[in-house]
């Protein structure tokens, strides 16, 4: 599946979402988009979720700004999935 995101939630998704590397299989820039071919959207949305968890709560498990970032992201592959 190819997901299109900003520069913003692509660079937030490669450098944050741990062990993303090997599920990206194609990579392009198109203007302001980013176009990434992923070998399993299901596999991404898990690992994504993995890092609001572990990384995006605080302590009283509310939600800091990296888990807003990583929420947004997680909504737009869910709804690109769902959509396309």
């Amino acid at each position: 599946m190819v997901v299109k995101l900003n520069k913003e939630m692509s660079e937030l998704l490669l450098k944050e979402v741990e062990d993303i590397e090997p599920l990206i299989v194609g990579r392009r820039e198109v203007d302001d988009t980013v176009e990434l071919d992923v070998s399993d959207i299901d596999e991404v949305q898990l690992l994504i979720n993995d890092e609001i968890v572990y990384r995006g709560l605080n302590k009283q498990e509310t939600v800091n700004d990296l888990g807003k970032k990583l929420y947004a992201l997680y909504d737009e592959i869910l709804f690109q999935k769902h959509n396309n």
